[in-house]
């Protein structure tokens, strides 16, 4: 980190990879979420040209109704508002910062020193991640420095950065560059989440899919070759997806695909049980319920949240054929939450944001990530800010950054 410019994006990018020390001391983190709305109103004052065109113009109308109808929300609900702001800073501090770099107007050499900071801030948690392995073993609640509250931002901080490397580099990956891309799943290993060895080999995929066709015999092999590599290693490094539920188990690609059904809830056994479980089949169960009776007052606005951030009292499971306790992904939860309306509002800003991205591939990429995130996983890449923040300094750093401007590979950043 060296020649680091201590300016208010900097601070705000060396918050966002060092709140897990501060977690340490405060497991709310109540300083960091403070430090977090300051930074990002500081950036907006800062901010020298805020004239937005028609989609920017767009995001911002979105925000206000998603607004509106969240803190209607808590009214109806008899939640009271200053709960509700408290709550409302996770969304107030990524949709702020989008705005606020949107006004500082970046040379495209600024955009790729904060790219490159966050780069070498992913290496670090890389090292962190060895680090815990080597004193704690594999443990899922701590990520780095980044947070102990949970190892699935692991899976966003692996591919985020991924596709920041690869678009630096001029959407180019070769040679050394895929160790250190590679080297990201370092994290998500460390905290063993399962997931990432289903979406990450899909992600390259994607980055690699136009490669291919300009690519020599060699390259395309090598392609080919490395996908089904980071299959077979990861289910056999995963103790939940091999027979034996051991680290470096047997390959059995059949046994992880139907632990990961079964897992989801949409498996045959689990479909045939009179209650949904698992995070696709709770979600489905809500989504059919409330396109029953889409403008009652539930599905319109929700059951609201209770003092600790969860789901009102007055909702009952059984009422929406769920089995008490079962995990959601995250948008059958938001639904719940907030209502069907401002959870659709919510996703379409974020959206909207990514496809700012002139580069219609690389959005698609994003997207589709953040999708599948919201609709099959935890959806922490638009409800929480230790990852929303993230994507917003990809999608403006992305922005700023004009094509051709390829670093100078792997040695430049380390």
């Amino acid at each position: 980190l060296r020649n680091i410019k201590f300016t208010t994006l900097s601070l705000l990018i060396l918050l966002l990879f060092n709140q897990g020390f501060i977690i340490l001391l405060d497991s709310s983190n109540r300083p960091s979420k403070v430090l977090f709305i300051i930074l990002s109103t500081l950036l907006l004052f800062k901010s020298k040209n805020l004239k937005l065109n028609k989609s920017e113009q767009r995001i911002l109308y979105l925000f206000i109704l998603f607004t509106f109808f969240f803190f209607i929300n808590y009214i109806i609900n008899g939640v009271p508002l200053l709960w509700a702001g408290y709550q409302y800073y996770k969304y107030y501090v990524p949709i702020v910062l989008f705005f606020a770099m949107k006004g500082l107007n970046m040379s495209s050499e600024d955009a790729f020193y904060y790219g490159n900071l966050i780069l070498k801030l992913i290496l670090f948690q890389v090292a962190f991640s060895i680090l815990k392995i080597a004193i704690i073993g594999f443990r899922e609640n701590i990520t780095g420095t980044i947070s102990n509250t949970g190892g699935g931002i692991g899976i966003g901080y692996a591919i985020m950065g991924t596709i920041l490397y690869w678009t630096m580099n001029n959407k180019d990956l070769q040679g050394k560059d895929w160790i250190y891309v590679l080297s990201f799943l370092v994290i998500p290993i460390a905290s063993n989440k399962r997931a990432i060895w289903f979406i990450y080999p899909i992600i390259i995929l994607l980055i690699m899919y136009e490669k291919i066709t300009h690519l020599s015999a060699k390259r395309v092999a090598y392609i080919i070759i490395l996908v089904p590599f980071l299959i077979y290693f990861g289910f056999r490094l995963n103790p939940s997806l091999n027979p034996e539920r051991k680290l470096w188990g047997s390959f059995d690609f059949n046994y992880a695909i139907n632990y990961a059904l079964s897992y989801s809830g949409v498996s045959e056994e689990k479909l045939e049980s009179p209650y949904a479980q698992g995070r696709w089949g709770a979600s489905t169960a809500i989504i059919k319920t409330t396109l029953q009776n889409p403008f009652s007052r539930e599905s319109l606005l929700g059951y609201g949240r209770s003092r600790g951030g969860y789901i009102s009292e007055e909702f009952n499971p059984v009422d929406y054929g769920l089995m008490p306790g079962t995990m959601i992904s995250a948008i059958g939860f938001m639904i719940l939450k907030m209502g069907w309306l401002a959870t659709l509002l919510l996703i379409l800003l974020f959206i909207s944001m990514i496809y700012t991205i002139p580069d219609k591939k690389i959005a698609n990429i994003i997207a589709f990530y953040v999708l599948w995130d919201f609709i099959f996983y935890s959806g922490s890449m638009i409800d929480a800010p230790v990852q929303s923040i993230l994507l917003v300094l990809v999608i403006m750093i992305i922005r700023y950054l004009k094509p051709h401007n390829k670093m100078n590979n792997y040695h430049n950043i380390i």
